[in-house]
């Protein structure tokens, strides 16, 4: 402790309102109470269940489901066909490229929808069975109506035998995984191999 000095306290004081002398550690102990008053109104509050959606409501929001998964597929499919097709050296789309961030050259574009790619097999199918179990909110009984909303998206890309082999082999894998989730209910274990 060489070098260290002490330090003092000095106390301060503070005189209240009737002229009481309290130190600076006093008045922060000093207890401080709260006081509840009860109001004087009174409201009843009353419970009114959800009203039920009309047949008619619930036709509608059917309708924007398979549209919103219809879109979605037509967006991805067509996505990975221009790419493919960027791939292949027979077209070049430089500022969509950049958009999906894949790069402007054919080699880029080859990695992009590679096994491992960001356009490839497995993710694209990822992303459509992802959406589609978010789209059926848990509901397996949907799924059948989710899966002909893919196939109308696929469709309105093209004729399947038409596009290329990556843009095929997206959709037996969706259609795959379609079936899994109607026989298991899940995703879970999908893929996995027995060891």
């Amino acid at each position: 402790m060489n070098g260290i000095k002490s330090i003092g306290y000095t106390p301060v004081y503070k005189l209240t309102e009737k002229s009481e002398v309290k130190t600076q550690s006093e008045q922060n102990t000093t207890p401080k109470t709260d006081t509840f008053t009860r109001s004087e109104s009174e409201e009843n509050i009353t419970y009114e269940p959800p009203k039920k959606l009309t047949a008619e409501q619930i036709d509608a929001l059917k309708r924007q489901v398979q549209e919103s998964m219809q879109n979605l597929a037509k967006q991805m499919l067509g996505q990975q066909y221009e790419i493919a097709k960027t791939a292949d050296g027979k077209v070049d789309f430089a500022a969509l490229a950049d958009d999906l961030g894949i790069g402007t050259t054919p080699e880029a574009a080859a990695e992009a929808i590679s096994e491992n790619g960001n356009w490839g097999v497995n993710a694209v199918s990822t992303r459509l069975i992802d959406m589609a179990i978010n789209l059926s909110g848990g509901d397996m009984s949907k799924i059948s109506m989710l899966r002909e909303a893919v196939q109308k998206g696929f469709a309105q890309v093209g004729n399947l035998e038409d596009l290329p082999e990556v843009c095929q082999q997206t959709y037996d894998e969706v259609m795959k995984r379609f079936d899994y989730l109607e026989q298991n209910g899940s995703m879970e274990g999908y893929g996995q191999t027995a060891e």
